[in-house]
């Protein structure tokens, strides 16, 4: 393990994760860490930062990365076992005999003459055993290749180069050992060690989820086999994981996959699942691997422990589970009642960097207004704060700048696409391209107003099935408050706003009033005030807001109150670029006295420059905005004294809030 220092919160949850029991206990089963977050949130440099600091000090594997290679689960299991078997200091080496031992059973061309049979898979394992030479070593695998090849292509490409360092330390009594493993094997069916083997190779061959089972146990056998003599902390160096108890200890062994989205990913992690459950259904000893994942995808199939993060927490079951931030996950056996120990999965979801992160990217200090503006417009995704970077290179960055993060030319649909491709929308919609989502911007950039069981709001064909895949794609997530509506979720900042920016720079139809005219004019809408009003300001409608927000100032609780507020100002705008904050708010205020000019309350005065400020101000991509967030925090407070409701705290609180903004 690395010395102590600066931990990412990836590694820092390594190390929770890392105890698996005291010295005399027994371990409990594991579920499978799978680390969340969309394109570009940097969840292969989450892995690294975990391999990096387990170091020589925990048995741990290179990521693998499922993106790239896309291997079949007896692959993937090749290479964890050969990355789990390099030399590790003060520590006797692994040993994968029983896997290596399946593979080599399954792997070579046996006769049907049954002692022909057993000689010939005999001698293929006594040469590996022998520690050959490199020369020895080619040929053995040339030929154990040449003739399997046509069989389990491209399982060979991998795995027969590995076999030797696989058995390489294997003696007599191991060898021995792991073939008396696979005649226990339920399907061997009693047979003698050799003819065990004999056998599960033909039953694999002939059907490959079983081959699969057969050698995913084997691996695991071999990992319980091999731990505890590699898994108590470095002899003489201090140990940094979180244990309960500060005694003498088991590590877990680490496993790190990158992108289980991808190819055989999620495949995988049910072969090695459904593997631990037979295990455990036999015996009681559990297997210590701490399995750490990464996905860029929800997976349906853990909804019947975990509740998606993009539904309200309003209507969970009480047996479900909500999933939570990296920094909030603690260890299954010290915290049970917050990760759920009898799932097989415990999904986590990536934070976003802090501020302090984004500056370190950009060169500059936390104060800065474009290490504001980055953290802000890109909500902390590390992707799109190295696009941020790019785009203000050399770009002046004055305060309340509309256009700072917008191309030269505000029609320049180019710019809008490549950030678009990037972020590779349509990866999982082959049939729908990047127009199509542009089309959609105005239902997804609010997707709570088209709830996932929505039946009426979806008037264009694609728009429901684009929405699914953003949920899906974990662009979508549930706030912790509720928001000043039901089912109030949020699209990522920095993709709803793209979206939004291609929408409005669009020239032809349908163009973006034309697609909020269209959300607006819905009945169900038309009955929901929040929607209504998001819709209204969104076209411009200011004064109608202000009207609306002004009627429910007393009638509701103030938090409540702060909350619509928040939610409605957050409207998109199409306003023009050119113009800058300042000028952009006296026309506001000035367009809401010349639509109520006649009996305006002190408390009407107020929010039209709060309604105004707050509307400028929650535009992500604008330059920072001081003047404009002294205005907030400063009606905030304007209208506490003139309530007629008790709970005037919120308002006050809100100032604070505002105040603290980036």
């Amino acid at each position: 393990m690395a010395a102590p220092g600066r931990l990412t919160d990836s590694a820092s949850l390594a190390r929770r994760l890392l105890w698996n029991r005291g010295v005399g206990e027994t371990a409990g089963p594991q579920p499978v860490v799978v680390l969340l977050g969309p394109t570009g949130s940097g969840k292969t440099e989450a892995l690294n930062s975990i391999s990096r600091d387990c170091g020589s000090g925990v048995v741990h594997n290179q990521p693998l990365d499922f993106a790239q290679d896309e291997p079949k689960t007896v692959e993937a299991l090749a290479q964890i076992a050969f990355g789990l078997s390099r030399r590790w200091p003060s520590r006797k080496p692994p040993r994968f005999t029983r896997f290596a031992l399946g593979l080599i059973a399954v792997q070579a061309t046996l006769p049907n003459d049954r002692e022909q049979a057993r000689d010939k898979l005999n001698r293929a394992i006594k040469e590996f055993a022998k520690s050959p030479t490199a020369e020895r070593t080619a040929e053995i695998v040339q030929t154990l290749s040449d003739a399997a090849e046509p069989l389990l292509d491209p399982l060979l490409a991998t795995t027969a180069n590995l076999l030797p360092t696989l058995i390489r330390y294997a003696g007599r009594r191991p060898l021995a050992n792991a073939k008396r493993w696979h005649a226990g094997f339920p399907e061997a069916e009693g047979a003698d060690p050799l003819d065990a083997l004999i056998q599960l190779s033909i039953r694999g061959r002939a059907d490959s989820a079983e081959m699969t089972s057969w050698l995913t146990a084997a691996f695991l056998a071999d990992v319980r086999a091999s731990h505890e003599v590699m898994a108590k902390p470095e002899p003489k160096s201090p140990c940094e994981c979180v244990n309960p108890a500060d005694q003498d200890h088991y590590h877990n062994w680490i496993v790190l996959l990158d992108n289980v989205d991808h190819g055989a990913g999620f495949q995988f992690l049910e072969d090695i699942t459904a593997a631990r459950e037979r295990h455990l259904g036999q015996r009681e000893e559990h297997d210590p691997l701490l399995i750490i994942a990464t996905s860029g995808r929800w997976h349906p199939e853990w909804e019947s422990d975990w509740h998606p993060p993009w539904k309200s927490l309003e209507n969970k079951p009480e047996d479900v589970s909500v999933v939570s931030r990296c920094t909030n996950v603690g260890h299954w056996r010290t915290n049970p009642a917050e990760v759920r120990p009898t799932a097989s999965y415990l999904p986590v979801l990536l934070e976003p960097l802090k501020i302090e992160e984004t500056a370190r990217i950009l060169g500059t200090s936390v104060r800065s207004p474009a290490a504001r503006l980055a953290q802000r417009a890109s909500g902390g995704l590390p992707r799109a704060v190295h696009t941020v970077q790019n785009l203000l290179d050399g770009r002046p960055l004055d305060q309340a700048r509309r256009d700072a993060l917008w191309p030269d030319d505000p029609a320049d649909a180019d710019s809008f696409r490549e950030r678009l491709e990037d972020l590779r929308l349509s990866h999982h919609l082959l049939d729908v391209d990047l127009e199509e989502f542009v089309t959609a911007a105005a239902w997804a950039t609010a997707p709570w107003l088209v709830p996932a069981e929505s039946t009426s709001l979806v008037s264009q064909p694609k728009i429901g099935r684009i929405l699914t895949e953003l949920r899906t794609g974990l662009w979508v997530i549930a706030p912790e408050r509720r928001g000043g509506t039901e089912d109030h979720t949020v699209l990522h900042p920095w993709i709803a706003r793209t979206l939004l920016s291609a929408l409005a720079a669009r020239d032809g139809e349908p163009s973006y009033e034309t697609q909020f005219r269209a959300m607006l004019e819905d009945t169900t809408v038309q009955r929901d005030p929040e929607r209504k009003a998001y819709c209204l300001l969104a076209l411009g409608e200011f004064a109608e807001v202000v009207t609306m927000l002004e009627e429910r100032f007393d009638r509701i609780p103030h938090q409540d109150w702060v909350d619509l507020l928040t939610l409605v100002s957050g409207a998109p705008d199409n306003k023009p670029l050119q113009h800058d904050h300042d000028a952009l708010y006296q026309a506001l205020v000035r367009e809401d006295q010349r639509g109520k000019p006649d009996d305006r309350s002190t408390v009407r005065n107020v929010l039209a420059r709060l309604v105004a400020a707050a509307w400028l101000l929650a535009n992500p991509l604008a330059g920072p905005d001081d003047e404009r967030k002294k205005l907030v925090a400063q009606c905030f407070r304007e209208l506490a004294p003139l309530s007629r409701r008790s709970d005037v705290a919120a308002l006050y609180e809100a100032a604070r809030q505002t105040e603290r903004l980036f």
